[in-house]
């Protein structure tokens, strides 16, 4: 039905509001609109403030010649109304594939990309893995102590908490790819010293040029693997940061059966030189390749086609745009801040000055760094480091028994760290880390009974057989590695803002390495003082408090892309964050109001 009304004069709201009203009883869809939606002279309904487009119903308003006809069609039969239900539904169709599309796909070079920088994750697992076998022979050839032992396990990790500051300070500057030349440099440089020595103070000196190296890369790498990352893919990839140090990890203990029956100085030698050569092919090969961040190179003038560029090759055209437009955004408001007076990124002293005044990074700061902090803190490293000497609080005396024990051990935390991957963007950050930390706190009080509680000496045995005492070393790797070991770089590397991520992601490895090193070096000296037991169950009691920190603090980032989680933290903590806005996919949004969404 067509109904022409003259308008010598134009029509006025109510005239307007009489005509739909006459036609309410034919109409297929009715909406709730204000009623001063405005029309245009042209005919077309003007958009409201904010973005949301209202349709008022199925109208549409024309103009006729000077003398300005409007003509209001209604559907008026079942055949309208269906082809108008089909519209709305490929519409709705349309658009949450448009959703999908926002977070990207994952790019064969984005994976080569992630598995190059792993290196560090794998460096760092081999030298924990060797360093359990190659301990024995090392301390008999040179002749150490137990203090000079834990000094050389632990030094690596303590000068790591320095060299992720540095590299913190660095990112910025230098961009990732020549970072990882600078730590590939010298984590080989280190090896080579250690190889070399001939006292305590030359493996020392070499320990602290590899722990240079080591934490260079461990402030890099989560950070650019989240940043080159679709958001849909970004914790199974920031996670193969994890499975690169279980398999570095496997490396280790292998490479210590494989050498068990040298002699031990060309044992311990060698295990310190097996690493250099696939090192020395990937630092040739495979870095001069890497991509820059796009998030790097947008700060950088004049570099936003190069942004583009790997954004596309990464996440796949079509995301590459919106992707693209969210960077510009947040790099904008910082710009504007700066401008004020007020940014967080107007020099690299204001940044780390931000991490500690500033609301937002603040908040982001406590949430990274803490759970960097607990990953560490339950004796994990510590665990893995020391199995011979776990297992000969057991009553495993054999050398070839243990290091056995030690690959098994290894084998268990690779392959749930694996099952921990491919969850992480399913069931998300909060359930993996919460059910992990419960399973591992149960896991941790199990060894404690195993080892005799407090009071069994680091050489006695322990209440349970070497069957049980294995069993629940293996359970905790396993609890481990399906949620607290690769959720926690997830969480570390896009919890920051951009303005400060880098030095937000440097703080947290820092605290994390020194936390590693800290439980390193005094684990025998514990150990020895309460049993290795008590030392077990003191590691539960944090584990119980790793809980509840990620209960009430840890929020839900999965499907977030890194500028939507910065936004959410805006709206816990004020400032900045509060002025990016977009609507989740997971939000409801209302039949009748479709929003505008980020081109």
């Amino acid at each position: 039905m067509v109904r022409r009304v003259p308008s010598s004069a134009s029509l006025s709201g109510d005239e307007l509001e009489s005509v739909l009203a006459a036609s309410s009883s034919s109409s297929s869809v009715t909406h709730n609109t204000s009623r001063n939606t405005a029309v245009g002279t042209a005919g077309t309904p003007t958009p409201p403030a904010g973005g949301i487009a209202v349709a008022a119903a199925e109208v549409e308003t024309t103009t006729e010649g000077d003398t300005g006809v409007y003509a209001v069609t209604v559907a008026e039969n079942e055949k309208d109304r269906e082809m108008a239900r089909e519209r709305d539904r490929e519409d709705r169709v349309g658009a949450e594939g448009s959703r999908r599309v926002e977070k990207g796909r994952l790019e064969w070079f984005a994976v080569r990309s992630v598995c190059t920088v792993s290196i560090f994750a794998t460096l760092l697992g081999y030298d924990i893995g060797v360093m359990s076998g190659a301990l024995l022979p090392l301390s008999r050839d040179l002749g150490f102590t137990s203090t000079q032992e834990e000094v050389a396990v632990g030094s690596l990790n303590f000068v790591s908490a320095v060299g992720a500051i540095v590299g913190g300070m660095l990112y910025n500057n230098l961009g990732a790819v020549k970072c990882t030349r600078v730590a590939v440099a010298l984590y080989a440089a280190g090896m080579l010293l250690i190889a070399s020595s001939f006292s305590f103070a030359q493996v020392f000196a070499g320990r602290v040029v590899c722990g240079l190296g080591v934490g260079l890369g461990f402030a890099i790498c989560p950070q650019y693997i989240a940043e080159i990352s679709p958001p849909a893919w970004r914790g199974v990839l920031v996670s193969m940061f994890e499975i690169s140090i279980n398999l570095g990890l496997c490396g280790g203990y292998l490479a210590n059966l494989g050498m068990e029956y040298l002699d031990d100085s060309p044992r311990w030698r060698g295990l310190m030189l097996l690493p250099l050569p696939p090192t020395a092919l990937v630092a040739v090969l495979l870095v001069p390749r890497l991509p820059e961040s796009p998030r790097w190179l947008m700060r950088e003038p004049g570099r936003e086609a190069a942004a583009r560029e790997v954004l596309v090759r990464t996440c796949g055209e079509a995301a590459a745009g919106p992707a693209l437009a969210d960077i510009k955004s947040v790099i904008a408001q910082l710009d504007d801040c700066e401008g004020d007076g007020k940014g967080h990124g107007a020099s690299p002293s204001s940044a780390w000055r931000a991490l500690f005044t500033d609301a937002i990074p603040r908040r982001a700061l406590l949430i990274g760094a803490g759970t960097a902090f607990f990953q560490q803190a339950n004796g994990s490293e510590a665990a893995v480091y020391y199995v011979p000497q776990v297992l000969k609080a057991a009553g495993v005396t054999s050398e070839h028994s243990q290091l056995q024990a030690a690959a098994l051990v290894g084998l268990c935390k690779t392959v749930c760290i694996v099952v921990g991957q491919c969850s992480v963007d399913v069931f998300g950050r909060r359930v993996m880390m919460l059910s992990s930390i419960a399973a591992v706190t149960a896991s941790l009080m199990l060894l404690a009974w195993c080892l005799g509680g407090a009071g069994g000496a680091v050489g006695g045995a322990g209440t349970a057989s070497a069957g049980v005492t294995l069993t629940a070393l293996c359970f905790f790797m396993a609890s481990f590695s399906l949620g607290m070991g690769p959720v926690t770089w997830v969480v570390t590397s896009e919890i920051f803002p951009l303005s400060v991520r880098s030095k937000g992601v440097a703080l947290s490895m820092a605290a994390n390495r020194f936390t590693s090193g800290t439980v390193a070096m005094t684990f025998l000296s514990i150990s020895g003082a309460i049993g290795v037991g008590g030392a077990f169950f003191t590691f539960a009691c944090v584990s119980v408090g790793h809980f509840v920190f990620t209960f009430f603090l840890l929020p839900e980032t999965r499907g977030k892309s890194l500028e939507e989680i910065e936004a959410a933290l805006g709206d816990g903590g004020g400032g900045a964050g509060q002025a990016y806005q977009r609507v989740s996919p997971d939000q409801h949004v209302p039949r009748e109001v479709e929003p505008y969404r980020t081109a």
